[in-house]
């Protein structure tokens, strides 16, 4: 597995379908709203931090803007990995889940661009991040939210 991932670009040429599944859930609350999700990074100390992020498709990339002075930031520029878990669909569970290297990214041109693709206002202290794909799945549910339920997972790697 090459361990710099791929671009969101490349992952969806080799697997379209899981890609499509990965953007329908980013989006689920709709393609004028936000993308929700929740951004797993490795503390110093080794031990795993969440937050809720707003990630971006954009130029064939995977972004998402990170507050300045936040830990998340700080976890990021010091190791680079990163699980990026999209918000669960509201009727059966169905989910999305990547990982990777983050990279952060200075090109000012593609920064206006990312920040002309998300909904909320990005503040001159954030830093826009790639999260590049070295592995995803995908997890949907036969017979959901009933005692018959049994996951189907679907799993890329790069």
């Amino acid at each position: 597995m090459p361990s710099d991932g791929v671009t969101w670009a490349e992952f969806a040429g080799r697997s379209a379908e899981l890609a499509d599944a990965g953007r329908r859930l980013l989006y689920a609350f709709g393609s004028a709203g936000p993308a929700l999700a929740f951004l797993a990074t490795t503390r110093a100390d080794g031990g795993p931090r969440v937050h809720p992020v707003c990630p971006t498709l954009c130029d064939g990339g995977l972004y998402v803007f990170v507050i300045g002075a936040s830990a998340k930031r700080a976890d990021l520029a010091r190791d680079g990995r990163y699980a990026l878990h999209a918000f669960p669909s509201e009727k059966d569970d169905e989910s999305f889940y990547c990982t990777g290297p983050a990279h952060e990214v200075r090109d000012a041109a593609l920064r206006t661009r990312a920040e002309a693709s998300v909904v909320h206002h990005v503040k001159p202290d954030e830093a826009l991040f790639e999260l590049r794909i070295a592995s995803v799945l995908h997890t949907t549910w036969r017979n959901p939210r009933t005692p018959e339920t049994s996951p189907a997972y679907q799993r890329w790697r790069a």
